[in-house]
């Protein structure tokens, strides 16, 4: 059977051609100008924003000193974008969150990048940090990070030591009620992470309330400072471990590393500086660091403490700085378990 269809409509050379050149005229028109619009509005367009954030920021005392004026503490808080499970959300509580929470929020929402189809978790991601510009506010994180101590007051370059206390109270007494009134939460999976300076208040947080949390994770933490100062707390540590009720969940504490911390410091080939180049803060660290007592003698000494669960990573290859997101991914790893 042969079925007669209509003739296609031609049109002369001459025309399709005049036609063809007027429309990609135009189409370079269309691409060239909102190219232009679009490189004069990015520069006023606003910020990128993670979905499923909020910011708060909170007052708080200033540190020791006359005069000192009001802190502004900043938390940021990602919620998973499922609803919560029956018993409600994990926590993840980051320290430097101007610093960590980014990418670790952008981690915790990267879990539904599969659709639906692929069921999965996600954990309510608080970081802790100021309401400023800094990345990493030196001044702040050295008092509400450290101990207190007996001595100084103070460190190598006049900023103010020994808030940690305070500054755990403030997460208990004001960051925790305000997320646990939000949000649906487990109060029994919640997680507490810092690195360095964070991971040294961590420790103090496990060894000296170690109710406040379940899991705990210290990343390259400044054990050193103070000369191992934090290590003083083992005994009642250990005290308090041996006299926890026996059906009582475990603690856990995930210490990490970055390869090339755990490496004793090579010899230096070069001269030394001038005098003029030298920092001396910087020195009495680096000095403090390779005399004080490290993560060794602290797993020593948490070495089968009753209802602690104790890990160790080390990151392949990585420094102080490398480490950091690495332990931060392991963090959200560990809030996330059953």
């Amino acid at each position: 059977m042969h079925i007669a269809l209509s003739p296609f409509p031609t049109l002369p050379l001459a025309q399709l051609v005049d036609g063809t050149r007027r429309r990609l005229l135009g189409l370079g028109a269309a691409l060239t100008l909102p190219g232009c619009a679009w490189q004069s509005s990015l520069k006023n367009a606003p910020a990128v924003t993670l979905p499923g954030t909020r910011q708060l920021d909170l007052r708080a005392p200033g540190m020791p000193g006359p005069g000192a004026p009001e802190r502004v503490h900043r938390i940021m808080v990602a919620v998973p974008p499922d609803p919560p499970p029956p018993q409600g959300y994990p926590v993840l509580y980051l320290l430097d969150g101007n610093l960590l929470f980014t990418p670790t929020a952008q981690l915790m929402r990267n879990r539904f990048a599969r659709g639906p189809s692929v069921p999965t978790q996600g954990a309510v991601v608080v970081g802790l940090g100021y309401a400023d510009s800094a990345v990493l506010d030196l001044s702040a994180r050295s008092y509400d990070y450290t101990p207190p101590a007996p001595g100084p007051a103070t460190d190598a370059r006049g900023r103010a030591e020994g808030g940690a206390d305070h500054f755990l109270d403030f997460i208990d007494q004001q960051v925790r009620p305000l997320v646990e009134a939000s949000w649906p939460i487990d109060r029994a999976r919640q997680t507490f992470f810092g690195h360095s300076y964070g991971g040294l208040c961590v420790l103090h947080a496990l060894l000296t309330r170690p109710g406040s949390f379940q899991r705990y994770v210290a990343a390259s933490p400044s054990i050193w400072w103070r000369d191992g100062l934090v290590l003083q707390a083992l005994p009642g540590f250990l005290a308090q471990a041996a006299n926890r009720p026996a059906d009582a969940a475990a603690l856990q504490l995930l210490l990490t590393q970055g390869e090339r911390e755990a490496r004793p410091a090579a010899p230096s080939t070069q001269s030394s500086p001038p005098a003029s180049a030298s920092d001396p803060a910087r020195d009495a660290i680096r000095r403090q660091r390779q005399n004080a007592p490290g993560i060794p003698a602290l797993m020593e000494g948490l070495r089968g403490a009753p209802g602690l669960a104790l890990r160790y990573a080390s990151f392949p290859g990585a420094d102080h700085g490398g480490a950091m997101l690495p332990a931060a991914q392991q963090a959200l790893a560990m809030a996330l378990q059953d």
